[in-house]
């Protein structure tokens, strides 16, 4: 009896190594071609057994007043069948509402921005390619957009590796379109990993830290679980 007990308990911690050592897989892929927009989201973990993807097939901005327009599918989510369609908008109006929810999360715990800083530091990037084909319409302003373009990228990219690790040479492109018309089209894929475990531990870091403001929790719950009313006289104020 001993023996099957000493097997089990031998196959349940090799099973929560396994669980712990896995990782986290994202892959992002977002293209845009003249009116065109379209982005694809997906999340691998437990080795590929769980996968989560998110499609964003349509984004219309239609103005300062109304923000932008956007359907976000979620397709075999878990289970094969799982799906569902969500569309709405972002407009100035939740952009405050957002920038006010930041401000509480920050205030309600202790050390947001290092949490942040050493979480992202073991976020992996594995995969990194950026193309841009652009024409104004106009050679001289179409070769100077190609150099704001090349060094926005540049700063962009650079300003990423800082905060996580590039386990990859980011492949950039800007090529310009020598074409009497206005014309757009950029595509971006990249692909990035972390640990499974470390991220867990991560989680209880950051829910240390809660608690030790005072305060803390409450202001998570608030920013995760508010009413529409409590939404309505954010905005108002």
């Amino acid at each position: 009896m001993w023996k099957w007990i000493s097997i089990a308990i031998i196959v349940v911690i090799l099973l929560v190594l396994a669980i712990l050592f896995s990782r986290i897989r994202l892959k992002l892929d977002i293209a845009k071609h003249d009116n065109d927009d379209r982005a694809h989201l997906e999340i691998r973990f437990l080795y590929g057994m769980i996968k989560m993807n998110y499609d964003v097939p349509a984004i219309l901005i239609t103005g300062l007043k109304k923000g932008l327009l956007y359907r976000l599918d979620r397709n075999k989510n878990i289970h094969k069948m799982d799906a569902s369609v969500d569309s709405g908008n972002i407009d100035t109006e939740k952009i405050k509402q957002f920038i006010h929810d930041v401000r509480v999360l920050l205030k309600g715990t202790k050390s947001f921005n290092r949490w942040l800083r050493h979480t992202l530091a073991h976020v992996t990037m594995s995969k990194m390619e950026w193309s841009t084909n652009i024409s104004l319409a106009d050679a001289a302003y179409t070769a100077t957009s190609t150099g704001i373009l090349w060094g926005l990228k540049t700063t962009l990219i650079g300003f990423a590796s800082s905060f996580v690790r590039m386990d990859c040479t980011p492949k950039l492109y800007v090529v310009p379109y020598w074409v009497d018309r206005l014309r757009f089209t950029t595509t971006l894929n990249c692909e990035a990993n972390v640990s499974l475990g470390y991220l867990m531990f991560s989680m209880l870091i950051l829910s240390y830290r809660i608690w030790r403001v005072p305060g803390g929790p409450e202001a998570w719950k608030r920013v995760f679980f508010k009413k529409p009313e409590d939404i309505q006289a954010n905005s108002e104020s």
